[in-house]
Formats: structure tokens, sequence, C-alpha cells
């Protein structure tokens, strides 16, 4: 994006419908009814594939984002697992009705779901106790939900056999994973148990074998478990970019998956497969120019005078090097200019040692509590997050209190009108780092008890060379500030170094409010807001939390000046 500082024109999309066709997708997921019909994820839709293949039909009547579709025994309706309101629960399409219902009861994570036989029943996996993925089977005409397992680690992928009698799953306890095996009436058995990642087991009708995915390091390939006295394991097939869904089979001859984002028929019995053509058309949307003026930040309550800080380190939000020994000039709330070290008359100097200095941190959406109390404002600053979009009704009136100086606080645009339509929301359970964030200082301080939920059943993983990550924590459901650095923590694990974490949290989401390059960098132009920390956020992300001091809209605070203004107001009501 341009960075000038005047008001200026750029590019923006505007609606012009067209048609596309696509026939190919990504990591598609495919299921086969018994009457021959596929069906398949594409795009956050369903769709409809004839059994040779052909023109596609779109499924209307879901909530959107829906993946992993799978078939009734009776073909009337398929059940998936979409993603609403931040929530990732299981749905059934009726094909009758065109509707579809909501199965999961509440905001666990629940996934993989799959048909018991007599269609009345799903078996599926469940962090409903916050201890890991257990099986849970549910009664669709009842409604009554309980657990089948409850093992150290994650049972995933389950499926049961055609008789109905037989359930197979996955279990993850640490580093080991096993295909596991429960037969009607006797002790689980482990079939197959290794490092080797394993995911969607799928029996043959005839009950002769079960398939299932192994990483090696070439790659997916598709084992199988012969389940003869004694089992043997095979491989069955490799040497293609397959998607680890469960392999669905017409019957026992002929069975259906996806591999480089085509759905492929194999005969069981064949050496090689084939594929089946589909075309999807769907509605794009192209874009054209339009102008539109760069937004601009309000001016309120920035301090008279200038304040110069002194930094031996600091990272200016662009370039992921430390620049030794500045002098940050500050007049009115903005950055006037960034210099090496001299000395700068009678201006108040603040020298901060050691101590090394990274713009204030952005958070692109937030939850902030309706009813929140604005004495949280300063707890908030003390994590190190100066900018935060909310949807909430007081947000001009908390922006207006948190720009002073006596109840400071961060930045708050509205929602409503700065929106940002994409935003990291990676952190979850699993995120490492996420426990000891949670026993932190500021965690207590901000009252923040009890596990932040599960919300992937792998840790999520960004592609190599994405690097314009927007941070926002409006899903993980942490507060406000804490919830930064919890996706910071998420950034780095899903593939980000920490300098693209911190630039997500900076001139990333900058860009994205069109306030580049006001917010999330130290450069002369910009608003006046650092975060001080006691370590090196460039080589551990951990170090971010480490706020010593904050200058918020020109203001200089000390960690223990915040908190001490929010005890002293806590003491004043």
């Amino acid at each position: 994006m341009m960075t000038r500082a005047a008001a200026f024109l750029f590019l923006l999309a505007s609606a012009v419908v067209a048609n596309d066709t696509i026939t190919r997708g990504n990591d598609l997921a495919v299921d086969v009814a018994n009457d021959g019909r596929l069906v398949m994820d594409l795009g956050g839709d369903a769709w409809l594939v004839p059994l040779a293949g052909g023109e596609a039909l779109r499924v209307d009547g879901s909530p959107g984002a829906l993946t992993r579709p799978r078939w009734s025994p009776d073909a009337a309706a398929f059940v998936y697992t979409a993603t609403v309101d931040d929530q990732h629960g299981i749905w059934i399409h009726d094909r009758i009705s065109g509707t579809s219902q909501r199965v999961s009861r509440d905001a666990t994570l629940d996934i993989h779901p799959a048909w018991h036989p007599s269609g009345e029943r799903l078996v599926y996996a469940s962090d409903r106790r916050g201890l890991g993925f257990d099986l849970w089977e549910v009664d669709l005409p009842t409604g009554l939900h309980w657990r089948l397992s409850s093992r150290p680690g994650d049972e995933t992928g389950p499926a049961w056999s055609a008789n109905g009698r037989h359930l197979v799953y996955i279990h993850r306890d640490g580093d080991t994973w096993s295909l596991v095996l429960r037969l009607h009436g006797k002790p689980e058995e482990t079939l197959v148990s290794g490092p080797e990642r394993l995911a969607g087991p799928s029996w043959r009708p005839d009950g002769s074998l079960i398939t299932f995915w192994r990483d090696t390091p070439t790659g997916v390939a598709l084992d199988m478990v012969i389940l003869s006295e004694p089992r043997l394991v095979r491989r069955y097939m490799d040497g293609e970019n397959y998607s680890a869904t469960p392999v669905s089979w017409l019957d026992k001859d002929r069975m259906f998956y996806s591999a480089d984002g085509l759905i492929r028929q194999r005969l069981f019995d064949a050496w090689s497969s084939r594929t089946v053509p589909f075309r999807a058309t769907v509605e794009a949307r192209h874009e054209a120019v339009v102008e539109r003026v760069r937004r601009t930040l309000p001016h309120l309550g920035e301090p008279p005078g200038t304040l110069v800080i002194h930094a031996q380190r600091m990272f200016d939000g662009i370039d992921g090097t430390w620049r030794r020994d500045q002098s940050i000039v500050i007049e009115r709330g903005r950055i006037t200019a960034v210099t090496d070290h001299r000395d700068h008359g009678d201006a108040i100097v603040i020298d901060m040692g050691d101590l090394a200095v990274i713009p204030g941190l952005v958070d692109a959406q937030t939850r902030l509590p309706g009813d929140v109390d604005a004495g949280v404002g300063p707890l908030i600053l003390a994590t190190g997050v100066t900018t935060i979009v909310a949807d909430n009704d007081q947000a001009e009136h908390l922006n207006t209190i948190w720009s002073g100086k006596d109840l400071p606080g961060p930045r708050v645009l509205a929602a409503a009108d700065w929106t940002v339509n994409a935003f990291s929301g990676l952190a979850d359970s699993q995120t490492p780092g996420v426990d000891v964030l949670l026993g932190s200082r500021q965690a207590r301080l901000l009252e923040v008890s009890g596990p932040i939920a599960r919300r992937f059943s792998d840790p999520p993983s960004i592609d190599s060379g994405v690097t314009d990550i927007v941070l926002g924590t409006a899903p993980n459901g942490l507060a406000p500030g804490l919830g930064v650095h919890a996706e910071l923590y998420a950034l780095e694990a899903a593939g980000l170094e920490p300098e693209q974490a911190l630039r997500a949290a900076g001139v990333n989401a900058a860009a994205a409010l069109g306030v580049d390059p006001t917010l999330g960098r130290i450069a002369a132009g910009a608003v006046a807001d650092l975060v001080f920390v006691d370590g090196d956020p460039l080589s551990d992300l951990a170090d971010a939390l480490k706020v010593v001091a904050v200058v918020r809209n020109g203001r200089f605070f000390s960690v223990a000046g915040l908190v001490e203004r929010k005890e002293t107001v806590e003491t004043v009501e």
C-alpha cells in the first residue's frame, strides 16, 4: 500500500459479478452415496457430482465454511462440520427439506462425524472436557450424547464397520499415533503404532480390511490393515498429493478419494486410478477501480511539549533487526524524528537503558464486553497493546477516556467503522506457551480464569511465503491484550518468524485498517505508541510480554504506574 501522509487514491474492490468455472479444488473431501451420487466440499459449500463426473451442483441451505460432508446410509442427508460465529460444530443437511440443523450442543470443538449404519446415530470426536479429544456418540431422534472413550491424548477419526458392530479410530498420545480397533465384546486392539501421523481410517464394506493415511518421508500414503490372523499391514498406494480424509467405498471393489485437487476413482485390484472430472460454476467477484481517501486517526488528548526517548535497541516495525542507539523525538503525540542518539537541549529525555523498544501492538479484531469496566484500560495497555478494533457501543467513549493521562488505555476503533475482513484467530489450547501465558501476572491482573478452548484438531499452519497475515484475537476468546500474545505464539507455531508475527500486529494491521504509516512502526509521522520490553522479542516472542513501560499517545507510563492507576480506580469506586 502507498504511504504518503496526505490523502491519496488507491484501489478498492467493488462487486462486478461474473461466472467462473472451477475444475479442481484445494484439499477436497469427497464421499459417495449408495445411489452413486458424489458430494464434495469446495469453497466452503457442498457440491453434488454425478458418479461419472460432469457438472457439479451447489447445495443451498448450509451455514457456510462447510467441510468434510459424509452421506447418511440412505443418502437422504449428509453430515458435515462448519464454522459459524467462530464456533466449529457438526451439522446435518436434509436433502428433502433443503435445510441444515446443528447437532453440536455447545461451543465445544466437535469434529470428524461419521454415521452409524442404522442412520440414527453419529460418532464424532469432541474436546468437551478440555483434556483432549474423546469419542462421543449422539442419538439423533432424542438428541442424547454420550462418551465412548476417555484415553490420554486425542481419539479422532472414528468409523463404524458396515454391520455397525465394530469401531476403528485414531489415537494420539504425545508423539505416538495408533490405529485402534474396538471389536464388539472384545478388548481394544492396537493395529498400528508409531511416530508417523495417521488419519482417515475407513472400512472396506465387506469388513475384510481397513484403509488409513500415513505420513511418510516422501508424502502421505494410503496403507491398509488386512484383518486376517495374524493382522497384515500393507502399503496400498502412494505418489500423489492426497487429501487425508477417509476413503469412500461405493462397494467392496470401487473407492473414491481426493488427490491433487481432483476426485479419483480406483478399483481395489487396479494398479492405477482415474479422474472423475467435475465443473463447478461459481459466482466470482472481480475488482473495479474506485476512488477513496486514505483514513486518518483522530487526534485526542496529545500532550504539549517535546519528549525524547533514548533506546539502545529499537525494532522499527519494518526491518527485522535491531537499530542501535536511537533517539525517538515525540511532539504532540506524534513521532517527528528518529535519529542517532545526541544531545537534545532542554527537551525531556528518558533513557531506557538496555531495554528494547517495539511499536505498540495492534489487535485488528477483539472481543470487548458490552459492559466493560473502563478501569481495565491500563491493564490492557500494560500488555503492550496500544490499539484495538472492537464491536462495542462504548468504543468512542472508551477511546476518549483512554487517550488521556488519568486513565490510559489502548486506542479503541469501532468495528462498525474499521472492519477488517480477514485476521488470524489461530490460538487455542494447543498453542505452545499459552499455558504459561494463562499463568502470567498479566493474566492474573486481567482476571483471566480457566483454560482457552481447543479450536483445531491439529495445530494450524501458514503456507510458506505468506507474510501479510493480520493479527486479530476475536476467535480465540481471550481477554483483550492477553489474546494478542496468544496469537503471536500461534503465528510463530504456524510457521512465521518472530518479526513476521510482530508485523502481523503492526504494519500489516495498519495497512488492513487503511492507516499505514501512522500505526505499527517507529518512524517520523507515526503515532507515538511504543512498548519497552526486557528481552529480545525478535528472537523469543515470549519476551514481548515482558513489558516494563509504554508510550501511548505521546505519554510515558511505567507498567507499575498503570497497575497503580487501575488499583486507584477500584479504591475510588
